[in-house]
């Protein structure tokens, strides 16, 4: 992946969704596949899939509803309930789109829930099942896999790309999700090697993972 194409990725992106990304340069996310979780998906207006499936729909490929998890900040209730939208491959990239909506009837209506206080990580995780591969997000700084020997400095190479990824919202503190409020999210990351027709997509961390989700090719074609 060259840092011309990234460049244009994130280009695109941003004038799509009116975020400005300043891009220095990119890390690839290719690895060994991690294992994955359950989704029971439900999109709205669909027929829904059989759990663990995503279901392709208007803009609504799988819906997953839990229970608000609880992190290091607020505590507080409701549900949390995350859309995964599409996963387009075009121009060298794959790019995942999700809505993550939280709603809590006991909360102030002007109340806000991060990432920090819900326990979660904004790092999208892509596996492609098939052909044994992860992907993570692109990042402008450190790496995923860091050409060291030292375990620490391999350690400050992800603390910098989870810093720096191609993900919004990154924020995981200051940023808070409005009470009853949908926000829509993306994720840049490697287009995926030999072209799988699906892959399981964990679009935040810590929050359950769709599987089964169909990727569509710029060019029509899938092998």
């Amino acid at each position: 992946m060259n840092t011309r194409a990234l460049t244009t990725a994130a280009a695109r992106l941003a004038a799509a969704l009116t975020v400005t990304v300043a891009l220095a340069a990119g890390c690839s996310g290719g690895g060994d596949a991690a294992g994955g979780g359950e989704a029971t998906p439900e999109a709205d207006g669909a027929t829904p899939a059989a759990a663990g499936t995503a279901n392709p729909g208007d803009g609504e490929m799988a819906t997953k509803t839990t229970a608000t998890p609880h992190g290091g900040g607020d505590e507080w209730g409701g549900e949390v309930t995350m859309t995964l939208r599409t996963v387009e491959v075009a121009d060298g990239t794959m790019t995942v789109r999700w809505a993550l909506r939280w709603d809590d009837d006991e909360a102030p209506a002007d109340a806000g829930a991060s990432y920090y206080d819900m326990g979660l990580e904004p790092s999208t995780a892509v596996t492609d099942r098939e052909n044994l591969k992860l992907y993570r997000p692109f990042c402008t700084e450190g790496s995923w896999q860091a050409e060291t020997v030292s375990a620490g400095d391999a350690q400050l190479e992800q603390m910098k790309c989870r810093d720096s990824m191609l993900v919004s919202p990154l924020e995981n503190i200051e940023f808070k999700f409005p009470n009853h409020g949908t926000v829509e999210s993306w994720a840049v990351l490697p287009a995926p090697e030999g072209k799988p027709g699906q892959v399981d997509v964990a679009p935040v961390e810590g929050l359950p993972m769709f599987t089964d989700a169909t990727v569509t090719y710029a060019d029509g074609a899938a092998e």
